[in-house]
């Protein structure tokens, strides 16, 4: 076993005990989390086929959906699940992905890192290999921001690194933990927020990667990105079970919330409400200038991704496999939740007049439902 990753994995075990009171009855998604390093500890010696099972990440856009999950990155077409290329083509038991792949602005690239410690752009019409990046030592667990001239990608190894378009380093910003959340661009301070695990939110220059502020430790870590709202304000929930309306120009909190479980996935922001999950697996709407609760809906299960708004519906998965339409009222568009035979982690995808449903499951790796909730189709990879 590499000394490194073994450190690295005892490292975050305190990391995330010593962060939470609550971490007894934590102890489960303590472990779930601590999965995606053990399969950065354990790659080396495992098969493709014999890994442990991580969470798919994807990315959609012009009928393509593309998902990032164990061995491949496959591109395949949103109105019929058919498979348009994947990479590597052949299965390599050194290659394993996790981060949600990225488009850049202009279609041209797709960037995704692996938990081999490749960052890798390539074609996303045919899924040639454009160019690697090979500098970090750790694995890629968050997907990279891409702005029209940079790529900010984190990694597993505390650093923020920051490259061009075609590959190259202009600088790299150190944190004190690893790095599970994609920055997010503030063209107004033309700068880049980062969450991390060390329970601290900063603010990085973009164009040479200097420290512009940073928040004072947090009551927990934080696994996602923040919201940037049309007013300035970022939104962003923790595992101290605390979520935040923080004035990045103050460098103060507007108002706090108090969830019954760790935060995990991004918020999404609809008009004057924030809609935000915890694994007790309530989907809780928000009032966004207040933080007074407006509503919430128990699913029964962990929820782990951001909510999904498509066509005045919000949808969102949880640990069990249900998926749960809701309208902006907090009232059940499907009456029953779709039940799927296996985990959803991940986002839910929309678009192009379909849902999305990434998937851990031994038969199904993502599922294209109707707006109505009807399958429409099913893609497995084939070996």
């Amino acid at each position: 076993m590499d000394f490194t990753r073994f450190s690295f994995f005892l490292g975050l075990i305190q990391l995330i005990f010593h962060s939470n009171k609550q971490a007894k009855r934590s102890l489960q998604w303590l472990l779930i989390a601590l999965v995606l390093l053990i399969n950065a500890v354990t790659l080396s010696a495992c098969s493709s086929a014999g890994m442990m099972s991580n969470w798919p990440g994807a990315a959609l856009r012009e009928g393509i959906v593309y998902v990032a999950y164990q061995a491949h990155i496959h591109a395949i077409q949103t109105r019929n699940g058919t498979e348009i290329w994947r990479f590597p083509k052949e299965a390599d038991n050194k290659v394993s992905f996790y981060a949600p792949p990225a488009l850049s602005p202009d279609g041209t690239q797709l960037i995704a890192g692996g938990f081999h410690h490749i960052l890798y752009s390539l074609d996303p019409e045919n899924g040639s290999e454009q160019w690697r990046f090979e500098e970090s030592k750790y694995p890629y667990i968050a997907g990279a921001l891409i702005t029209e001239d940079s790529i900010y990608a984190p990694t597993s190894d505390h650093l923020l690194y920051a490259l061009d378009r075609k590959g190259n380093k202009r600088w790299e910003f150190k944190t004190n933990a690893p790095i599970w959340a994609t920055p997010i661009y503030n063209p107004s301070c033309e700068c880049v927020y980062v969450a991390c695990l060390d329970h601290i939110l900063y603010a990085v220059r973009a164009r040479d990667g200097v420290l512009l502020w940073q928040t004072e430790r947090l009551e927990g870590a934080i696994a996602s990105s923040p919201v940037l709202s049309e007013d300035g304000i970022l939104y962003f929930g923790t595992f101290g079970n605390r979520f935040h309306a923080f004035d990045p120009r103050t460098q103060q909190d507007l108002w706090t919330y108090t969830a019954s479980h760790w935060v995990w996935g991004s918020p999404l922001l609809i008009e004057d409400q924030i809609i935000l999950t915890d694994l007790s697996g309530n989907v809780i709407a928000l009032d966004a200038k207040s933080g007074d609760e407006r509503w919430k809906v128990p699913t029964g299960a962990a929820i782990t991704a951001k909510p999904t708004f498509y066509n005045d519906v919000i949808y969102i998965g949880n640990e069990a496999g249900d998926l749960y339409a809701i309208d902006l009222q907090g009232n059940l568009v499907w009456q029953q939740p779709k039940k799927f035979d296996g985990k959803i982690l991940s986002p839910v995808l929309s678009g192009d007049e379909v849902i999305l449903v990434p998937l851990i499951a031994k038969d199904q790796l993502i599922v294209a439902l109707n707006p109505d909730g009807g399958q429409s189709w099913s893609f497995q990879p084939v070996k």
